[in-house]
């Protein structure tokens, strides 16, 4: 038998392989997304105002006014 004239396919991964890598790089996606939504969240909350005097000012309403 003459090996010279077999001819052999190249690998390719399998189907349930390229699912599972893209399925990775879904979730891997999301949680980076999820992530940055929750800097943003954070970034995006109100600061409390500081009077020259160091007090913290605004959160109490004053109804006695």
């Amino acid at each position: 038998m003459d090996v010279s004239t077999v001819k052999t396919q190249p690998a390719q991964p399998s189907q349930q392989a390229k699912r599972a890598d893209e399925v990775h790089q879904v979730q891997k996606r999301e949680a980076q997304e999820k992530d940055n939504n929750a800097k943003i969240a954070q970034q995006t909350q109100a600061k409390p105002v500081v009077n020259t005097q160091g007090q913290t000012t605004g959160r109490i309403l004053n109804t006695t006014a």
